[in-house]
């Protein structure tokens, strides 16, 4: 590889390259060098290299009589072998004593050992055992007590300039806080000081949230926006060697500041520190300092939201640019000028380049250009030792050697390239999907971050953040701060170092082959892909934040004997003042802490589904295909990272006992595991551990042992698999067959053929409960399930257009019998009414009232006007089962999901964006629906975690009361981020429409049937009720005789069970007749009750008009209605909800539905009459999202919101 340097676009020189003397190795198979045309391989096996055999020789053969080998190298060689032996008794030793540390890597010189990584290696993620050891552990923890004296009582004020560029200044910040931490000291906003090179004047609140940080951070240090009024003299704090500390030794110890620093604030009690760049150490600071500068880090400093929002746009479009979704990569390349200049090396270029390249450095750096005679060999030295920035085709050949494929879309954070398109056309030509932001956004886009640099740095950082493979190229604070952050988030994202001392070696060996090559890189950087590493003195904190700010989880603490470092306070003058004294023992394993979140739950919380329940169901992103190991692998990653949160639920959704093999699909038969009683099994083959009869018992108590309960999805009834085997029902009281009336009875006496489930006819039909024997079946189910510790079952294709009230009963008496509590809940939703839900609401304790949620706005905005009907009718929380019931909005659909109704994808991330994500989690929240995440929870991204974990929407979910929607708000249009005067209010407005739905026939309302006769051939049947609507025409449809198939069996019997009942159609011309229940699970923006399909033998096309005026469906039992509906339009699209929480704050959520920012306001007048009885004669609020506090004027509080975004404000009133 020793010409791969020279390889660039300027042309290759002739040259003995081993990738022309190895293309032979090529010509066969895949291992051809990706740099050398096909039409260039030889296939002459005379070419090969013949100096090179010793390199391929086996490591016994030097131990063999072998001329080659002289007697001399033999007695070394048998040396070196003792001295190996030697050295494994001391590594035995070494491994058996560690054998009980948690997960790690472990540095052998600059080698990476990983013992406990078994997976093979993946392209796109790190194994998953690198997952489960650890997680983060530096957050805030709300409602601690702050022991924070007030601002005036600290023992002075800091400040500081950060300086450089964005990344530097933000390790600056973080070193900041923990300063101010240390010394007890106020924190002044630092100023990001302009930079020489950069040459940027961008302001701490042009780039971060100011409000947030402040607010994040106010358990922990007092942090003020500006210098402090009583000191006059400003520019004696920026200029004055007075008020400076100057002397502040690089990665300076805690005891310093105690020691050099502190003395001088207190007696100047104001003073600036500088310069500021690196001046606190790691491992010579208390733990709790290094979590403090992680909880900045990954907390506190967060961009503002119009960054967060177009780094979201830019990610998601790398990830859509095929027109599907697909994985990317990020490529930091670090191949600027100044970069190359700085370094240094010797790179390829022409002689007019390299004298350029000269005379730039003897500019910039005379010291240490000197004359120029020394450069040569300080670059050969330099890169020997792997300190040269990667050339972009180094790069591009490295990518291919590890296995990434020209399709590989690559995103390119970067400045301009020295050497310009000649320099990247390597890269290009291997992998030309590259694309940087300008490529992806407009300028329009872009323009409104161009005013500073530092935003668009900032863009760059996120979307690398965001990626699925980051890959660096030369050190620096951006890449070692991606890293530590994809390691603090999980260690899941795989994040690659090149190890460019041993490619500057490959690329220097004139007899490597690429096949040597390739091995030789992916061995080498099997395990340089940020997985949790131990850290070492003097080890970098932003790069690897273990362990301070990422601890052992729970599920896997280990007990130690001897912590890392000891921590203890003493005081000095006042109380608040103290001391650290540092003791630093050997350095033993990790101290293994644990995060621990509780809310405070009273005796009456434990009831059964008390408060509504929270987990992950696996349907969003495995469909029905998921194995044992990938669900025990995502219930871990829950257990640590969502358990502490109030997510309990671990849920495997349908399917589970069909086999993944060829042919089998969601609706096809005879896939399906099932025992001699015709009841489901796990499928062995994704389910190993339910072989012999064990079921999901092995899986339930792996959950358990979590601190988590295990869920199942059920269908309704019988499987059509065990009907056509016509297996027998088992009596579980003998634990034999079910005899009644002196015979044996199947599965076809219990089966109701006419019920198969409308959108999985193949699958299931209904039971007959009115049978002992039926009763029999679904009691044997559920006690199967109990035996395997089933805590929650979510049941099937029974609610809805699908309703079976005698089974949800039946299985609702069984539930109450058991020993253990098990969560009953209903699907799917579409066509739900209050009135179905009071008929259910008592018998189950969640159901779903919509049809299925996919990541698209559409559907988002379905469900506003269906949550408040069930809010109107006081469903929320309603009597349950053993506890109580809670209307269900479907699961939530963030983060890495499958194609809807598809088996294996493509996965994606979801498509809504940050706003639309915030406005779903808090109607969810508002309307007190179970939180049950849908997304790939190995994969969750930093912003949907913030948004499923945070503490106001979770306490309102759990502990909220008097939910409802707020319809007293005034939309305010919003032309710019300037309100000012520029205002034009509209008050909401109502519109009465009307559709066809199902509900109950035991409703009043159901009885608005008649039939009318049109002339002796011709009846239709017509909605006689008001409809509110004199401009609506009445709703009528065409009475027809029941259309049979041509070639039916047993038609006369057919006849007789469907006696009296008919097709309805649009009109008499028309072959399409009224259906109940769609053939496939609609998602709720594409449902649409009374659909017209064309006329078949199916029960959801079968009416029945009863005397009493009820349109009874003949698959349902449900009754026909039409019913009008308010819904709230106007130009913004609106709405609004209010809750009141268990300690008497008052909850407003703002929602723009609309395709603009708006300003959104109500009157507190207004919530005093929705909410009677309460003060608001004085209140204080704030909005949780921006952390901005919400002023009240005149009576009237206003927020502004953007579009399809939510406010969420909370009111402190007395």
């Amino acid at each position: 590889m020793a010409e791969l340097r020279h390889s660039s676009s300027l042309g290759s020189r002739a040259t003995n390259s081993p990738m022309k003397r190895d293309a032979v190795v090529g010509v066969g198979g895949g291992d051809a060098s990706p740099l050398i045309p096909d039409s260039h391989l030889a296939a002459d096996d005379e070419h090969d290299r013949h100096s090179s055999k010793d390199r391929e020789r086996h490591v016994c053969s030097f131990f063999n009589d072998d001329p080659r080998v002289s007697p001399h190298n033999s007695r070394i060689s048998v040396f070196f072998t003792f001295l190996l032996l030697l050295v494994g008794l001391v590594s035995v030793f070494t491994i058996f004593h560690k054998l009980n540390a948690p997960y790690l890597c472990k540095k052998d010189g600059i080698v990476l050992h990983c013992p406990h990584v078994k997976e093979s290696p993946s392209l796109w993620e790190n194994p998953f055992s690198s997952t489960t050891s650890w997680k983060p552990c530096a957050e805030r923890r709300d409602g601690v007590l702050s022991d924070l004296p007030p601002e005036n009582e600290t023992n002075g004020y800091i400040f500081i300039h950060a300086e450089g560029g964005l990344n530097q200044q933000r390790i600056a910040i973080c070193n900041a806080v923990a300063v101010a931490k240390i010394m007890n000291a106020t924190l002044i906003l630092p100023v990001l000081k302009q930079d020489q090179i950069w040459k940027d004047q961008t302001k701490f609140e042009d780039i971060f949230d100011v409000d947030h940080f402040i607010d994040y951070l106010k358990y922990d240090v007092r942090i003020v926006r500006d210098i402090p009024k009583w000191f006059t003299d400003k520019s004696e704090l920026f200029s004055s060697i007075r008020r400076t500390v100057k002397n502040i030794p690089k990665y300076a110890p805690a005891q310093f500041y105690i020691d050099n620093v502190l003395p001088r604030i207190k007696e100047k009690k104001i003073m600036a520190l500088k310069p500021f760049v690196d001046r606190l150490g790691y491992d010579n600071v208390p733990p709790e300092i290094n979590k403090l500068r992680c909880r900045v880090n990954y907390h506190a400093l967060k961009f503002l939201p119009a960054i967060e929002q177009m780094a979201d746009s830019l990610a998601s479009r790398m990830r859509n640019r095929t027109g599907s979704s697909n994985p990317y990569m990020a490529l930091h390349l670090r191949f600027e000028k100044g970069m190359v200049g700085l370094s240094f090396c010797d790179f390829v270029g022409t002689r007019e380049e390299k004298v350029k390249m000269a005379e730039y450095r003897k500019k910039e750096w005379p010291r240490r250009y000197k004359n120029g005679s020394h450069l040569w060999q300080l670059a050969l030295q330099k890169r020997k030792e792997g300190r040269c920035p990667l050339e972009p085709g180094e790069v591009a050949v490295i990518l291919r050697a590890m296995g990434y494929p020209k399709e590989t879309q690559i995103y390119v954070a970067s400045g301009q390239v020295y050497g310009g398109q000649n320099r990247m056309a390597p890269l290009r030509n291997m992998f030309p999907n590259l694309v940087t932001k300008e490529e992806l956004a407009t300028k329009e886009e872009l323009d409104g971050f161009r005013k500073h640099v530092t935003s668009l740095a900032a863009l760059d950082f996120l979307v690398c953040l965001k990626s699925d493979v980051f890959v660096m190229t030369h050190g620096g604070n951006f890449a070692k701060l991606i890293i530590g952050a994809r390691r603090y988030m999980g260690h899941r994202l795989k994040s690659i170092k090149p190890d460019k001392g041993l490619m500057s070696k490959s690329f220097g060996d004139p007899y490597m082959g690429w096949a040597t090559f390739v091995e030789d890189v992916v061995v080498t950087h099997q395990t340089r892909t940020g997985l949790p590493e131990e850290t070492f003195p003097n080890y970098d904190l932003w790069e690897n934040p273990l362990t301070p700010c990422i601890k052992e989880s729970v599920g896997t603490a280990r007990k130690y004997d001897v912590p890392t470092t000891r921590l203890s306070l003493k005081p000095v003058s006042t109380l608040a003042d103290f001391v650290f004294h540092l003791h630093v023992s050997s350095r033993n394993p990790p101290h293994i802490g644990r995060c621990v979140w509780s809310q405070n739950v009273s005796e009456s919380d434990r009831q059964q589904a008390n408060i509504p329940p929270r987990g992950w169901n696996s349907y969003d992103s495995f469909s029905w295909t998921i194995s044992e190991e990938e669900f025990l692998q995502s219930a871990e990653i829950v257990s640590q990272r969502l358990h502490d949160h109030g997510y309990e639920y671990v849920v495997v959704d349908y399917l589970w006992y069909r086999r993944k093999v060829q042919g089998a699909y969601h609706d096809s038969l005879g896939f399906d595991v099932i025992d001699e009683w015709g009841r489901m099994l796990p499928d062995p083959g994704r389910w190993p551990s339910s072989e012999k009869g064990k079921g999901f018992a092995e899986v339930a108590n792996q959950v358990h042992s979590l601190g988590l309960k295990f869920g199942i999805h059920v269908m309704r009834g019988i499987s059509t698999q065990a009907v056509n085997a016509n297996t027998p029902i088992l009596d579980t009281t003998t634990g034999g067959a079910y005899q009644e009336s002196g015979r044996v009875w199947y599965a076809k006496d219990i089966a109701i053929r006419e019920r198969a489930c409308a959108w999985m006819p193949h699958g299931f039909m209904s039971v007959n409960t009115k049978l002992g024997a039926g009763k029999a079946f679904l009691k044997s189910l559920y006690e199967q399930y109990a035996s395997w510790d089933v805590d929650f079952v979510k049941h099937d294709c029974v609610f809805g257009d699908d309703f079976d009230l005698n089974e949800i009963s039946y299985v609702s008496e069984v539930l109450k019998e058991f020993d253990r509590p098990i969560v009953y809940s209903l699907s799917p939703g579409t066509s739900v009414t209050p009135a179905m839900a009071k008929d259910v609401s008592g018998l189950v304790n969640m159901y779903r009232i919509t049809g299925d949620d996919w990541d698209t706005w559409q559907d988002v905005k379905a469900h506003f006007d269906i949550a408040r009907g069930f809010a109107n009718a006081n469903m929320i929380g309603a009597k349950g089962l053993m506890g109580k019931s809670w209307p269900d909005l479907d699961m939530l659909p963030f983060g890495w999901l499958t194609d809807p109704g598809s088996n294996e994808g493509p996965h994606r991330f979801s498509s809504l964006n940050l706003e639309e994500k915030k406005t779903q989690m808090t109607l969810w929240s508002m309307s007190k629906s179970p939180l049950m995440y849908g997304g790939d929870v190995r994969k969750i991204d930093p912003s949907t975690y913030d948004i499923i974990t945070n503490p106001t929407l979770l306490e309102i979910n759990s502990f909220s009361s008097n939910n409802m929607e707020f319809s007293y708000i005034i939309s305010v249009k919003s032309e710019d981020q300037d309100f000012g005067m520029r205002r034009s209010s509209k008050e909401i407005k109502t519109t009465t429409t009307h559709s066809l739905r199902l509900t109950s026939c035991t409703e009043s309302k159901a009885r608005g049937w008649a039939s009318e006769s049109l002339n002796q051939y011709l009846e239709r049947i017509c909605w006689k009720r008001s409809l509110g609507n004199k401009h609506l025409p009445p709703f009528c449809v065409h009475k027809r005789e029941l259309y049979f198939p041509l070639l039916l069996d047993e038609v006369s019997m057919y006849q007789e069970y469907h006696q009296g009942k008919y097709h309805l159609v649009a009109s008499n011309k028309i072959k399409f007749c009224l259906d109940a229940s769609p053939k496939h699970k609609l998602t709720s923006k594409e449902f649409k009750r009374g659909t017209f399909s064309p006329c078949r033998w199916d029960s959801n096309q079968m009416w029945e008009l009863n005397p009493n005026g009820t349109l009874v469906n003949s698959y349902s039992g449900l009754c026909a209605i039409i019913e009008s509906r308010e819904d709230i339009i106007n130009s913004g699209g609106l709405h609004s909800w209010i809750a009141v929480g268990r300690k008497g704050e008052v909850y407003i959520a703002f929602f723009n539905l609309s395709e603009q920012k708006m300003v959104i306001s109500a009157q507190v007048s207004n919530l005093a009459k929705s909410l009677p009885g309460r003060d608001f004669s004085s209140c204080e609020g704030s909005e949780v999202w921006s952390g901005d506090a919400v002023q009240i004027t005149e009576g009237t509080f206003s927020t502004a919101v953007e579009m399809h975004g939510s406010a969420l404000i909370v009111l402190n009133c007395s």
